[in-house]
């Protein structure tokens, strides 16, 4: 018989509302974008940007971020970080114009991908090692979460008081989280200062590239059809614009079941649960210029999207925090950023593609490139798996 799980720590569910905040801060500019517009006399077009600034921010300043303050106490750096979160998010609520807006979402973008990656590592140091799997995945339930209800929330506020309200309302929810995550959460040293480069160096282990390669390619599946799922329900499917509300509500809830798969598959066997996850989504896409085709295979093809798109995020994440324990310790705060930051590669990639394809051939044919993807993502993933197990022989001999 099963043995009754252990409740865990109260810190994760700290850690997770900290998920929830930073998710609702990155997400909720995609619902109020036409009030920034209008509030800041200003074109869509000008601040249509914001989003894909973000991203690219978030990718590319990130890891550098998480190497060059390695050798900060956890504590320390956590209680900075979250300062200029909330200093970004005072900022951009009084942001006199849209110049003003996109620097505070590009410190807020830098500032996120770190304390994510902070995050991360304390929900594996603060849960037992048999909760480490569930701790991770309720730290992305809480990004999940944000998509579900932060952004509505975020766009409800938008509407009523106007767009700056919804970042006093991320300002007041980072605020009441702050001094609750200090007293929660352990001091941990800092890690010895190994320089920058040094902290790189892990990139060119396999396992590590072979890692990142598998995120990225997974996320562009994805988000080559993510991307477009508004006017796919609208404008391929024939749905009114009524039910696109509710439905990525129902979206939201099954990216948020995925999140929890996730978890699951991570205690089960990690890394060796995906290939039939990848196969499922090559199938999937593969499948899906077909599938839009009929309203209802076509919503069961979207929903089935949602369940698939996040069961890599615990596995993946575990085995790059295990990496940096067993033979990259100088660089556990890089590797612990591997995840978010492969998955923002992807998402860039992913949406090109998609605006590329779309432009040239409609919403339709997007499955077949997502399912060139997938399958890519498939093969790194047996090469990673390939690779573990000659680092294990080696290790035994």
């Amino acid at each position: 018989m099963e043995q009754t799980k252990k409740p865990l720590p109260g810190a994760v569910l700290l850690l997770a509302a900290l998920g929830f905040v930073l998710g609702t801060c990155e997400f909720v500019i995609v619902g109020i974008l036409p009030e920034i517009a209008e509030g800041l006399n200003t074109s869509l077009a000008a601040v249509g940007k914001l989003v894909s600034v973000f991203a690219a921010c978030y990718a590319v300043g990130t890891p550098v971020i998480t190497a060059a303050t390695g050798g900060i106490s956890r504590r320390k750096l956590l209680a900075v970080l979250m300062g200029v979160f909330l200093l970004t998010s005072a900022a951009s609520f009084a942001a006199p114009n849209v110049a003003v807006l996109y620097a505070t979402r590009v410190v807020a973008a830098l500032v996120s991908g770190t304390l994510t990656a902070v995050a991360m590592l304390y929900a594996k140091e603060v849960a037992a090692p048999e909760q480490t799997a569930r701790a991770i995945s309720l730290v992305y339930g809480g990004f999940s979460v944000a998509a579900v209800l932060g952004v509505p929330l975020g766009t409800a506020v938008c509407q009523i008081l106007g767009w700056r309200w919804t970042f006093a309302v991320i300002l007041a929810m980072g605020a009441a989280l702050l001094p609750l995550l200090l007293r929660s959460l352990p001091a941990v040293p800092a890690q010895a200062d190994s320089g920058l480069l040094k902290s790189f160096s892990i990139l060119w282990d396999p396992r590590c590239s072979l890692c990142v390669g598998m995120i990225l390619c997974s996320a562009s599946a994805t988000y080559i059809v993510y991307t477009y799922l508004s006017p796919i329900l609208t404008e391929t499917l024939g749905l009114p614009a009524g039910a696109v509300s509710p439905l990525l509500l129902v979206m939201g809830a099954c990216s948020a079941a995925s999140n929890l798969l996730s978890g699951r598959l991570g205690e089960r066997g990690g890394l060796r649960t995906l290939p039939m996850a990848f196969a499922a989504q090559a199938v999937l896409f593969a499948l899906l210029p077909l599938l839009l085709g009929n309203r209802w295979a076509g919503l069961a093809g979207v929903f089935a999207m949602g369940l698939l798109m996040y069961l890599l995020n615990t596995p993946a994440q575990m085995h790059a925090l295990s990496l940096a324990e067993q033979d990259y310790p100088f660089a556990s705060s890089l590797c612990a950023s591997v995840q978010p930051v492969s998955y923002n590669f992807g998402i860039a990639i992913g949406s090109f593609i998609g605006s590329a394809v779309q432009e040239g051939w409609g919403f339709r044919p997007l499955g077949l490139p997502a399912a060139m993807f997938a399958l890519a993502a498939l093969g790194l993933n047996l090469l990673l798996l390939r690779a573990n197990g000659r680092r294990t022989a080696a290790a035994a001999s």
